[in-house]
């Protein structure tokens, strides 16, 4: 068998498929993750002080980015 039959056959195995899909998972989790760190430092800044209109803006997006990171992350089934 020829090493390009060998590399075409891996790709479209199944196990590559859940690879990848794992693969996405993890970097749509730490995107969240992300999201969702950002969004606390903005909450602790609305203790001490009103937003800025960019902060707010901001907030408002991570927002929806953590609401629909965690839809994408629910359709991939994590």
């Amino acid at each position: 068998m020829k090493m390009i039959d060998l590399l075409e056959d891996v790709l479209e195995s199944e196990a590559m498929h859940d690879f990848l899909n794992q693969v996405c998972l993890i970097k749509l989790r730490s995107s969240l993750d992300n999201c969702v760190v950002e969004r606390q430092r903005l909450d602790k800044i609305k203790e001490y002080r009103e937003l800025l209109l960019h902060e707010e803006e901001d907030w408002e997006c991570l927002v929806q980015d953590i609401h629909a990171l965690n839809r994408v992350i629910d359709l991939y089934g994590g």
